[in-house]
């Protein structure tokens, strides 16, 4: 399992290799709507844009890309939501899993 360690920048990229796949996972800060997206491209191949990150789901589960699981969790338990404080300070933790999210 692996954590993207999102900070305070408004965009930021992160390449991981997945089942031999390159994946790179772009994740920007909307200030509309208080809330982080992520795009993925794999192998340099654009394939999904502006994917909201929501807690306490597989934000891959409708997509058959063959990566596994992306999730994001209150790590706290204290109603945090993924917005502009919360993943920097990682309250909030995103994570991408090779199988299916751990229960």
């Amino acid at each position: 399992m692996r954590e993207f360690i999102i900070t305070d920048a408004a965009d930021q990229e992160f390449t991981v290799l997945v089942a031999g796949k390159r994946c790179a996972f772009r994740f920007r800060y909307n200030t509309i709507s208080d809330r982080w997206t992520f795009d993925l491209s794999i192998q340099d191949v654009s394939i999904l844009v502006g994917r909201r990150v929501v807690l306490g789901v597989d934000l891959m589960a409708a997509f058959d890309f063959g990566i596994g699981a992306v999730f994001a969790v209150d790590y706290e338990e204290k109603g945090n939501a993924p917005d502009r404080a919360s993943l920097p300070a990682r309250r909030v933790r995103v994570y991408q899993h090779d199988g299916e999210v751990p229960a």
